[in-house]
């Protein structure tokens, strides 16, 4: 073999490599960092989020007897399920992702909070939303640990349910709750 040839195969092996190490880390951004990548996502407890949910409304309640503007919050609760999940039901006070991302001027600013069944879709998309400068903060144990918590979920229009959507049927909720799959 002549130099030649062994420079060309080289030459062609470090493009390659080139080529893979860029897919691989374009992959890795379009995950949000998925498997390890990317920035370090604060997370929040599920007494923190009920708590942050609680003032709020009551801060607009407060707002609506005095005959004055309610304040808007420092933060959104942002529902990152399918379609058919959210329209099973969301925590009170959440928006689906297509309305945030719909009216993102509105959120500005604000702390996103988002959440899924588990935590890792949402858990994704924080590191996503980070990625182009939002103050986000994941609820990890997502609706899940809230219906573990015993609290209260609405349909899209804000009417109480019973019904959560778990995305699998290996997951267990309590009994004061019906399980949806499909």
């Amino acid at each position: 073999m002549s130099h030649s040839t062994i420079a060309g195969k080289t030459w062609i092996g470090l493009i390659a490599l080139s080529i893979t190490l860029v897919a691989t880390n374009t992959s890795q951004a379009q995950l949000g960092g998925l498997f390890g990548g990317g920035p370090k996502i604060e997370t929040i407890s599920t007494e923190d989020l009920n708590a942050l949910l609680t003032k709020q409304k009551k801060a607009e309640a407060d707002a609506g007897k005095a005959g004055k503007e309610a304040p808007p919050a420092d933060f959104v609760v942002v529902d990152v399920r399918t379609d058919a999940e959210v329209n099973v039901s969301v925590i009170p006070g959440a928006i689906t992702k297509a309305q945030y991302e719909k009216n993102l001027d509105k959120y500005k600013g604000r702390t996103v909070i988002p959440y899924c069944t588990v935590g890792g879709r949402s858990g994704a998309y924080a590191k996503q939303l980070a990625g182009k400068g939002v103050k986000v903060i994941n609820y990890k144990g997502s609706i899940l640990k809230w219906v573990e918590a015993e609290l209260p979920v609405v349909t899209l229009d804000g009417s109480p349910t019973n019904r959560v959507h778990t995305h699998s049927d290996r997951y267990r909720i309590p009994s004061k709750y019906e399980q949806v799959t499909q």
